[in-house]
């Protein structure tokens, strides 16, 4: 990007780089991705392994001045189960009794995970409702004119919140996405997410859309939504014109378009299915509680307390893990020099 030189007294912010995690995509990623890494004494290790394997990747690939990871609680999302019931209910979640059964594995995994990257200055939160996407997406609303952020994930929601100064690394494909190659990965203009998913809905969340309205289908009828940014009356208005078009040359009428027009879909929504839809998936209106925005402020703006935080500790746990035999002695020795590097950009920043 290019910049004017700085005017004579004028003061010029350094470009502040943060990576914004979400801790459950990347773990999940790897717990199934490593499914066959174990240690010297037959303990699954696959989650924790990979997880650091690829944040440090990520840490060589760029410079990145502060590094925070999100994590889902036991209930996350309930601030969306409460507008729709169905909300993530493929997932086990029981928002009534309190309940999400997980893996014994998987948890311990996770625990260990909370606790390397607390010693190795990575900023952390969990929060019981709030989910991790909400977080990731408040960050982004309120970052700073000098920075720039990257959002690791595998979910699709975070496509709305790409622009000039924000881009996401997609696990699933190994790839950064920003507005410069977006086009080559999507196939809807980047303006356009928050609509597509409001009504075509999300199967991973348990979110219904129109009746028989697919990705595909939704950019074949209306070809614009892969040129400008669109609007949900331009979608109605075009379908009620294609209809009334095709009735005017005795053509059979789309059922699809109809189901478009009159808010058709299978889902409890029934005819709020827009209103519903786009609550649910805005993330430029993120879900949060006042105590949740008190947290991820103090977060952001807090001091990380050094006192005990040493990455020889890393160094023991790795040991005790089994992840200095997992690496191989050559790897082992310099693994950490990626979180070396961070610790003292956190303390100078």
């Amino acid at each position: 990007m290019n910049r004017r030189p700085p005017r004579n007294g004028e003061i010029v912010e350094k470009t502040q780089n943060t990576l914004l995690v979400d801790g459950n995509a990347l773990f999940k990623h790897g717990f199934f991705g490593a499914k066959n890494t174990y240690n010297e004494h037959g303990q699954h290790i696959g989650g924790l392994y990979a997880f650091l394997t690829i944040l440090r990747k990520l840490l060589i690939d760029d410079l990145y001045h502060r590094v925070y990871v999100f994590w889902d609680g036991n209930l996350s999302g309930k601030l969306r189960y409460d507008i729709y019931e169905p909300y993530k209910s493929g997932r086990g979640k029981d928002y009534i009794n309190g309940t999400h059964p997980i893996d014994e594995s998987e948890l311990q995994q996770r625990r260990v995970v909370w606790e390397y990257l607390s010693e190795m200055y990575v900023r952390q939160l969990k929060h019981e409702i709030i989910e991790s996407d909400d977080f990731i997406a408040y960050c982004c609303l309120n970052k700073r004119v000098n920075e720039k952020i990257t959002i690791v994930s595998t979910d699709r929601d975070f496509l709305q919140l790409i622009s000039n100064d924000i881009r996401i690394y997609f696990l699933d494909l190994k790839e950064y996405v920003g507005l410069s190659n977006y086009s080559s990965y999507f196939c809807f203009h980047q303006g356009n997410s928050v609509l597509m998913k409001t009504m075509v809905g999300d199967t991973s969340d348990t979110i219904k859309g129109i009746k028989g309205l697919g990705e595909d289908t939704l950019v074949k009828l209306f070809p614009e939504l892969k040129e400008r940014k669109v609007t949900l009356n331009e979608i109605i208005d075009n379908a009620k014109k294609q209809q009334l078009e095709r009735i005017e040359n005795k053509k059979k009428p789309l059922k699809i378009l109809d189901n478009i027009i009159n808010k058709i879909t299978d889902g409890v929504q029934k005819d709020k299915i827009y209103e519903i839809n786009e609550r649910l998936v805005n993330l430029n209106q993120p879900m949060m509680t006042e105590d949740g925005i008190r947290e991820i402020k103090h977060l952001i703006e807090g001091t990380l307390d050094s006192s005990g935080r040493e990455l020889k500790n890393v160094f023991s746990m790795m040991k005790r893990d089994g992840l200095d035999k997992s690496l191989g002695e050559a790897r082992f020795n310099d693994f950490l020099f990626p979180f070396k590097k961070l610790i003292n950009r956190e303390n100078i920043f």
